[in-house]
Formats: structure tokens, C-alpha cells, sequence
């Protein structure tokens, strides 16, 4: 039902010219459906011949930009009026209209938002009907003089000059129909251009440079587009593409740019993704899991990959670490993980397992030949970070990894290895390499002057049983014979560092001197 021009804002003579328009618009419009739904099962569409062949679908896009410039000119004079409801659904009609008059006819099928999933109001109603006629016929095509890049173009415009004003054009447009801008640009300025001597569809611009400025059209608009609304806006139509049988380049197109939303923000790309595409769910299927790491750990073109793995994998490391992640977000980033070590495995091994089991790797550098005099004679070991040394009469004390580093370590083992099915690859480049450290250090925790705690002993051992199962035969007991090459007893030569309590936590120190000896006993 069309707005009353008598009941918008008057101050807006562009306002209330589009009233006037759209009330005959739509009226028009009401007549056509109320004649198919008289004219019987038969729906003849001879109905329609009596309607004018030509709407004033252009004299609203002009009314649409006539009113932003107003609204502007009267924010510079500081005179600017708040459209109210009634005004903005007028807009919105407005909007409606010449979308599914001028641009919803020119595009492929499955390209966009479809009109039975479309955002209701009584335009859509209307031209829903009018648009399922037998045989896919309809009554009015596109305006032959117009292109489509055309129109885009300015209705873009519209969305560059948009004001501060609440509920301005500008607003409208990309609160509601960012989706059809964002799709239509992506067809113009993406869409291949077919061989000559093939017709060309509508929605192909085959010039080059307008081709370019419609690219720099889109990206001023992407760039300039909340992240939530540019994945809520590519995600569906990934999803409509997918559905609709949309041409391959476009569903490549549209998950190219995806990704380019989580690589644009550096610190948190990955956590907006994951909120918007897996928080949502109760239960994420495995199809999705599977589609959303597709999603993150595709490089866009023209994108260097490595560059690209190194913004987005230490994200999925920290968000899949981390005690106060969302459980659904850490789902899906455990799951991307196992996916970047079954397919990037170089990728995997440096920017997510040798950070995450750095404190236990140290276990095996802490040697006696690693170690070397400065000029006071005081004892220290190579490539440990943050040491602490102490002398104690003739015994030296270095701290090879803290209590906190291990703590943060085991609980990133927890969430990363338990948490599902790991792969060969994953436990392969993640636990196997320090399988003797978490080995000892289960030992240690089992003895019971060492005052244990039950979970990290429960850990510990899932750790391990875990990785044993995952690995082939093989693979298990080759593990299992370097356990045993790394098992030492009371040597006086032996030079390994050893699992001590500090209060209540574990601690993985390095003791060197005649007065203590190391032990590594097996349970």
C-alpha cells in the first residue's frame, strides 16, 4: 500500500513528487494483479495488454536522487529534517521498484537475493505475481534505452553522497539492498566477456575502461562497508548462487572478495568471519565446518598465498587456543587447522605447531654442549628465551620453560588435539615432535611426592593415547622406540632438563653441577 504524498514530509519537493509517482505506480500495479487473479485458472495475460507498456520506473530513480541532494544541501544549512517512517518507506518502495523493474530482469539466474527470499513489502508482493507468469513471460521488459551499468552507477552514486542524515537515501540503500548493489557491480565489472561474434548479455559491460571505473566503484564501496554486512551480504549470495546454479565465475568472485574481508582487517578478520559464519549455530555440520575453512584458507587472486597465511593462520591459532573463544568459533577453528596441516602442511608446522610447542621443544636444545662461559665464568645455554639463572654453591638452576608457558601450552594441546578427530598430518607436525617432553612430563606428574593434578595428568595422557591411535602402525612404534632413546637414568654425564614443582604448578628446568643428578623415571 503506497504512502499518501499528503502525509510525507513537504519541505522535500523531490519527496513528495515520489510519493505522487509511486502512488500511480503501484496503483498501476495493483490493477494488473487484481485482473490475472479474475481471469481464472487459465491466468490469461491477455489481462495486461491494457496497461501501458512504459511505467515511470526511471522518474523514480531521478526523484530518489533529487531527495539526496536535498537532504544534503539542508544538512549544510543545518536545516536538515529527519525523514520519518512514512518517508522511508517510500524510499524503500521507490528503491523496490527500480530494482525489480531495471536491474532484477538483466541478471542471470541465481545471481542476487531471489524474490521469494527478498525482504517483504508491497512492491515485492506485487511484482512477484507479475513476475511468474506462464512460460516466464512478462508484460514489461527493461528499458531498452538504459544499461544496466547505468543505473548501478547511480544508484552507487547515491550511496558515495550519503550523509549523516538518519534514514537518508544513501542509508536505505545499504541497510537494505546492499546485497542487489554489491551483485550487480560484481556482474558488470567481473563478469567475462564473451568472444566476439557472441552476444553479449545484459549485465556484461565489455568496455574496458568503463569495466575499471565500475571496478573503483566497487571498491569504494566495499571498503567503505561494515565487515558484518559485507559477509552477511557475500554470504548470501554464495548461498542464492549455489541454489540458483549461478555461473561458476561468480561464485568464485564472490568467495574471492570473502576472503578478502577476513585478510582486510589484520587483528581480527578471522573472529568477525567465525562470529558471523559458525557463533550462530548450535551445532555447525561438518559440511559447513568444511566450507568456512575452504573459505578462510583460500588466498584471493592476485594475492601473494604466503602474505595471506600469515595474516589469517596465527588468528585461527589464537582464536583456537584461547580459554574465552566462543566454543562454536573454536569448532570451526580447530577444524580449519586440521584442514591447512592436510593441505599446507609447511604452512601448519611453522605458524601453528612450532608456536604452540616451542616450551617443550627446548626440552631438546637444553644441552650440555649448547652451553657456553661469558668473561665471569657464570654458565648459560643458547636460544632460550627469557632464562633465569641462579648459583647456588656449586649447582647452576636455568629455567628452561615457566610454569605459565607450559600451562598455556598443555591447554592449546587440549583444545587442538581433543577436541574432534585430528588427522595423521595434524598429530604428525603438532605432538609427535615433543611426544618425549609430554611423555616425562606425565611421568612426573604421577608421582605422588609431586603433588599431581588430575586434569593435567588426564590431559597428558589423552595427549598421548590420542596421537598413538591416529598414527599408522608404523609411524606409532617408530614414536614409540625414540621415546625410549630419550629415557635416561642416573648417568652423571646426563644433561636434560627435568620437570620440578613450583607451588602448585610444573615448572621444566635445567640443573648442572656435582650435587644433583638428573632422573627421568619411567612409570
Amino acid at each position: 500500500m503506497s504512502v499518501p504524498k499528503e502525509q510525507v514530509t513537504q519541505e522535500y519537493a523531490s519527496l513528495v513528487q515520489l510519493a505522487t509517482d509511486l502512488d500511480y505506480v503501484l496503483g498501476t500495479l495493483k490493477t494488473a494483479t487484481q485482473q490475472l487473479s479474475q481471469s481464472g485458472v487459465t491466468r490469461d495475460i491477455s489481462v495486461l495488454a491494457q496497461l501501458p507498456k512504459t511505467l515511470p520506473i526511471l522518474n523514480l530513480l531521478e526523484q530518489l536522487e533529487a531527495l539526496q541532494t536535498e537532504l544534503l544541501v539542508a544538512q549544510e544549512r543545518n536545516q536538515a529534517t529527519v525523514l520519518g517512517l512514512r518517508d522511508r518507506k517510500v524510499v524503500a518502495q521507490a528503491i523496490d521498484i527500480v530494482l525489480l523493474f531495471e536491474v532484477l530482469p538483466r541478471r542471470p539466474r541465481g545471481v542476487g537475493v531471489e524474490l521469494s527470499k527478498r525482504l517483504t513489502s508491497h512492491a515485492s508482493s506485487v511484482m512477484t505475481s507479475l513476475m511468474r507468469l506462464p512460460n516466464g513471460r512478462r508484460n514489461w521488459e527493461p528499458s531498452p534505452q538504459t544499461m544496466l551499468s547505468q543505473i548501478i552507477e547511480r544508484l552507487a552514486a547515491i550511496v558515495d553522497r550519503g550523509s549523516q542524515v538518519e534514514g537518508d537515501v544513501a542509508a536505505v540503500l545499504i541497510g537494505k539492498y546492499h546485497s542487489d548493489i554489491i551483485a550487480s557491480l560484481l556482474l558488470l565489472a567481473y563478469a567475462p566477456v564473451p568472444p566476439a561474434g557472441v552476444d553479449v548479455p545484459a549485465y556484461v559491460e565489455a568496455d574496458i575502461e568503463k569495466r575499471t571505473q565500475l571496478r573503483r566503484v566497487f571498491t569504494r564501496i566495499f571498503d567503505s562497508s561494515s565487515p558484518y554486512l559485507l559477509l552477511e551480504t557475500l554470504t548470501s549470495l554464495l548461498n542464492a548462487a549455489t541454489r540458483g546454479r549461478a555461473p561458476r565465475w561468480f561464485v568464485t568472485v564472490c568467495g574471492r572478495f570473502l576472503a578478502r574481508v577476513v585478510s582486510k582487517y589484520e587483528d581480527n578478520g578471522v573472529r568477525i568471519c567465525l562470529d558471523f559464519l559458525a557463533a550462530r549455530d548450535d551445532a555447525p555440520s561438518a559440511e559447513k565446518l568444511d566450507r568456512i575453512a575452504g573459505l578462510l584458507l583460500a588466498p584471493p587472486s592476485q594475492t601473494d598465498a604466503d602474505s595471506y597465511w600469515l595474516r589469517v593462520v596465527p588468528q585461527l591459532r589464537r582464536l583456537a587456543c584461547a580459554d574465552d573463544t566462543q566454543e562454536r568459533v573454536r569448532q570451526a577453528a580447530v577444524f580449519s587447522l586440521r584442514r591447512l596441516a592436510d593441505t599446507q602442511i609447511r604452512v601448519f608446522e611453522q605458524q601453528v605447531a612450532l608456536p604452540v610447542v616451542e616450551p617443550l621443544r627446548r626440552w631438546f636444545v637444553t644441552r650440555l654442549s649448547d652451553r657456553t662461559s661469558d668473561e665471569n665464568g657464570l654458565t648459560e645455554t643458547k636460544g632460550l628465551s627469557r632464562p633465569r639463572i641462579e648459583v647456588l654453591g656449586e649447582t647452576l638452576t636455568q629455567t628452561v620453560a615457566t610454569a605459565s608457558e607450559l600451562g598455556a601450552t598443555l591447554d592449546a594441546l587440549r583444545h587442538m588435539v581433543l577436541g574432534g578427530v585430528p588427522s595423521v598430518q595434524f598429530v604428525s607436525a603438532l605432538v609427535v615432535p615433543v611426544f618425549a617432553p609430554l611423555f616425562h612430563w606425565l611421568a612426573f606428574a604421577s608421582v605422588d611426592d609431586a603433588q599431581p593434578n588430575d586434569q593435567t595428568q588426564d590431559t597428558l595422557r589423552d595427549v598421548l593415547i590420542t596421537t598413538l591411535s591416529e598414527l599408522p602402525a608404523t609411524a606409532a612404534t617408530a614414536t614409540i622406540l625414540e621415546l625410549v632413546q630419550h629415557t635416561r637414568g642416573d648417568e652423571p654425564d646426563c644433561e636434560w632438563p627435568v620437570f620440578v614443582q613450583s607451588g602448585q604448578m610444573t615448572e621444566l628446568v635445567w640443573h648442572a653441577g656435582t650435587d644433583e643428578q638428573q632422573q627421568h623415571v619411567v612409570p
